[in-house]
């Protein structure tokens, strides 16, 4: 747990210093009032995560057991490349509670794939508005470059990712197990409204509170700029760098989110650095004591 957390935070501290960033200046002058919503927002995250699990298992494996699980996930985003940790650890935790391997990959799957859906379809949603409500600072038509930046982004980094044999074949064997029984799982859940009801909220949450947390953050720190550029700021570049095979995503989160967000909102690159830092000194190192506490407790309970 320490090293990863140390590790962590060197990256993260380089990557400050060479964009001239002082991470003690920036979490003792931001905004108390807005840095406390911004932890409180990043808190309603992990019930929002554990609905968002819950809703596709129909089994019953404990309201407790997996709230510690999305707790534990946590910790081991400092271990694991973002997003994959964990998708194994909720599969694990499936797999003790007695599930079988089968549907255990493909509840987690199927709450992987519905989440991507609606991961695109707010992306949609925020590009429109931000289409129609551009930052003051933008030009005429900025609404429609940040749509194509958008389609040109993505579609590079999916031509890069099938083009390179090593890549493609990384992304074949990890994927394949958790797709393969997603639509059986998807119609086995669609006659339990309830529980997809529960998923769906529970997906749409998860990016609503982050979303909210680095608004926050730019609140504390740099000025006021509109909700949905944040938005697109968050859902782009969380999108982008965790593509990148290292721990929690960093590096590319943080240069694509910080990207994104000075072209969606005006503000310089540098200006823009400093929440995004800020975000990610309370999402990722802030909850790493608790998630190592949480994932020691399923270990000793032989959840895990």
């Amino acid at each position: 747990m320490l090293a990863g957390a140390l590790v962590f935070a060197l990256l993260l501290y380089l990557q400050s210093t060479r964009s001239q960033v002082d991470l003690a200046d920036l979490v003792l002058n931001a905004d108390p009032g807005w840095s406390l919503l911004a932890v409180l927002a990043m808190v309603a995250s992990y019930p929002a995560a554990t609905m968002g699990f819950l809703g596709f298992v129909p089994e019953r494996i404990g309201l407790v057991r997996a709230g510690l699980a999305q707790v534990a996930g946590s910790f081991v985003k400092l271990v694991a490349p973002s997003g994959f940790g964990g998708m194994a650890l909720n599969t694990r935790l499936l797999l003790r509670a007695g599930i079988a391997p089968g549907p255990a990959a493909s509840s987690v799957g199927a709450g992987a794939v519905l989440g991507l859906v609606l991961h695109l379809g707010q992306l949609a949603f925020f590009l429109w508005l931000t289409g129609f409500q551009p930052a003051h600072q933008a030009g005429a038509g900025s609404g429609e470059q940040l749509t194509l930046l958008v389609g040109a982004a993505l579609g590079a980094v999916a031509l890069v990712a099938l083009a390179v044999p090593v890549s493609r074949r990384w992304l074949l064997v990890r994927l394949r197990p958790l797709t393969e029984g997603t639509l059986p799982r998807l119609r086995y859940l669609a006659s339990h409204p309830k529980h997809l009801a529960v998923g769906v909220l529970g997906q749409l949450l998860i990016s609503m509170t982050l979303i909210s947390c680095l608004y926050c953050c730019v609140r504390a720190t740099v000025g006021d700029p509109p909700f949905a550029a944040v938005a697109v700021a968050f859902l782009l570049g969380n999108a982008l760098g965790s593509a990148m095979p290292t721990p929690a995503g960093v590096v590319g989160v943080e240069t694509f989110t910080a990207g994104l967000l000075a072209a969606t909102t005006g503000l310089g690159t540098n200006q823009a650095l400093a929440p995004v830092v800020l975000f990610r000194l309370i999402t990722l190192l802030l909850p790493v004591l608790p998630g190592w506490a949480a994932f020691g407790l399923l270990q000793r309970q032989k959840a895990l």
